[in-house]
C-alpha cells in the first residue's frame, strides 16, 4: 500500500468526486491512474511539441528569424 499526501482542498475535491461517482475514494483514485495515458517517451515528446505549437502566439517571431537575430548585439 502507498500513502499519498495531498492538501485539504484536494482531499475534499477527490472525496466529493468519488461520492459523485458512487465509488470509494481508493477506487476513484485508482480509476484516475488507470485512465492516464501510457505513451512512449517519443510520442509524449511529439504531443508536447504539438501542444507547444498550438499554444504559441501566431506571429511572435518573424518568419525569417535566424541565429543572427539572437546574437545581433554582439559577435
Amino acid at each position: 500500500m502507498v500513502t499519498i499526501q495531498v492538501d485539504e482542498r484536494t482531499a475534499v475535491a477527490l472525496q466529493t468526486a468519488a461520492m459523485g461517482a458512487g465509488v470509494s475514494l481508493a477506487d476513484y483514485v485508482k480509476s484516475l491512474v488507470d485512465a492516464s495515458p501510457r505513451e512512449s517517451q517519443a510520442s509524449s515528446w511529439d504531443a508536447l511539441e504539438k501542444e507547444f505549437v498550438e499554444l504559441s502566439v501566431e506571429g511572435s517571431l518573424p518568419t525569417d528569424f535566424s541565429r543572427a537575430d539572437i546574437y545581433a548585439d554582439h559577435d
